[in-house]
């Protein structure tokens, strides 16, 4: 049997873990975001490289596929509350997203799913595939940015 003592610490301990994960600043938080869309934006253009070129190579644009999933599936978790432009001026993220967290996380779905085909395509290594499951990551990309980005000042 269990002993108060032992739920106690157990459940302090938790708190504790709990509590460390928040206890990153607003503009930490905010400039991992930036990091992580920097790599989000840098593997689509990767792959967008690689298929312009007469032989396009297949590794690279798995790579790139692959960390395009991974990173797409995280997305609606780099947004904590209190880490928007009113507390972290240079972030480029909307209040829209914590006003609207339904619409949010849905159009960030949308991408993971996209995201998550243009990894199967890729998989699949037909150059064909890959091309045809760009219109859609393309799209979500920019559904996204259109509601929940606020616009590039240069």
């Amino acid at each position: 049997m269990i002993s108060l003592k032992t739920l106690a610490a157990a459940a302090l301990a938790a708190s504790l873990c709990a509590g460390a994960a928040y206890a990153q600043d607003p503009a930490s938080i905010a400039a991992t975001r930036h990091e992580n869309f920097k790599k989000l934006g840098g593997s689509f253009k990767g792959i967008l490289d690689e298929l312009k070129k007469p032989a396009p190579d297949l590794a690279v644009i798995k790579t790139n596929a692959k960390a395009l999933d991974t990173l797409a599936a995280q997305l609606p978790t780099w947004f904590p509350a209190g880490t928007g432009a009113d507390v972290v001026p240079k972030s480029h993220a909307l209040p829209v997203i914590w006003q609207k967290p339904d619409e949010f996380k849905k159009d960030a779905g949308d991408l993971a799913s996209a995201a998550h085909a243009m990894d199967l395509a890729a998989m699949s290594g037909n150059m064909d595939t890959i091309r045809g499951a760009l219109p859609a990551l393309g799209g979500a990309c920019k559904a996204c940015h259109q509601t929940f980005k606020a616009k590039d000042e240069h």
